[in-house]
């Protein structure tokens, strides 16, 4: 059984201590931070690098007024606990992820993934199709040169200069990075970002160190994740930021094309972070797609 705490309170046996913000959940012996509003059928939203479940704070209040949307720190990410020895890799976090689901009692679930979350989704997916009944993937790639090649996070991968660069690390520089994967980056508010850099003073500097310098995933991993997509019978849903520099629409329109009958929703006014430019109207798709996923229009 789950045993949980909620907002900072230290967790007991006897149960838990009310609280706003989310919960922690002891999986495995690991504290894993969940955000969760709603009920009916549960909708599961996993955030990529560099972020947590704070990216889907504005998207949880708006599914979940039809639907139960649960919205997890990844291991190592946000307020999850962070060991030394933990594995990060998306096999690890998919483990993790799925003995949490399965603490909860939730047996069959709408995915949604955005960039390192869409991987450990598809992973989900290659081993237990028969649980997800949507899929909604938001700028990724399933491209293993995409994921190897150069990135504003190369230097993490060298000794000591990644020690250097965490250590130095300010919340101006993460605003910095974020600007140009953000429609507006004006529209992010001092508290908003507050609550991005909010990890880093929790450990997340260390968490990115052992990320990039873990095993990489292999041209076999993606193999099987594309192959999983292909199989895919249930509704798909490809929502994109058009402005995202990193990944950009030719693969979201090469992933409508894999998953048999998806649907592809292009944000003209979005980039990479999709969830943090149009919290509202992405929201409302979501909810739109989880209740008649024919109704959404297909931009492909």
């Amino acid at each position: 059984m789950a045993v949980r705490t909620h907002g900072g309170t230290p967790a007991s046996p006897a149960g838990a201590v009310a609280g706003e913000e989310g919960t922690w959940i002891s999986v495995a012996g690991l504290r894993l931070f969940l955000r969760e509003q709603g009920n009916g059928h549960p909708i599961v939203l996993l955030h990529g690098i560099p972020t947590s479940s704070f990216l889907w704070r504005r998207v949880l209040p708006v599914v979940g007024r039809d639907f139960h949307a649960l919205a997890p720190d990844l291991l190592g990410f946000g307020r999850s606990d962070k060991p030394a020895r933990g594995d990060y890799t998306v096999a690890g976090q998919a483990d993790l992820l799925g003995r949490l689901l399965e603490q909860l009692g939730i047996e069959r679930y709408a995915l949604a993934g955005h960039d390192f979350g869409a991987l450990v989704a598809a992973e989900l997916l290659a081993r237990r199709p028969d649980q997800v009944t949507h899929l909604v993937i938001l700028n990724t790639s399933f491209r293993p040169e995409r994921w190897a090649g150069p990135s504003p996070l190369w230097l993490l991968r060298l000794p000591f200069l990644g020690e250097l660069a965490m250590a130095l690390a300010r919340p101006w520089m993460l605003r910095l990075a974020m600007r140009p994967f953000l429609a507006e980056p004006g529209r992010l508010a001092p508290a908003d970002l507050d609550g991005y850099w909010e990890p880093f003073e929790r450990g997340f500097r260390t968490t990115l160190l052992r990320l990039y310098r873990s095993a990489p995933m292999t041209a076999a991993d993606f193999r099987r994740w594309r192959e999983a997509l292909s199989r895919f019978a249930a509704p798909c849903l490809i929502a994109w930021g058009a402005r995202d520099p990193a990944f950009r629409t030719d693969e979201a329109r090469e992933l409508a094309r894999l998953v048999p009958g998806a649907r592809l929703v292009l944000f003209a006014h979005a980039s990479h972070f999709l969830p943090e430019d149009r919290p509202q109207a992405l929201g409302r798709l979501i909810s739109l797609f989880l209740e008649r996923p024919k109704a959404v229009p297909h931009q492909g």
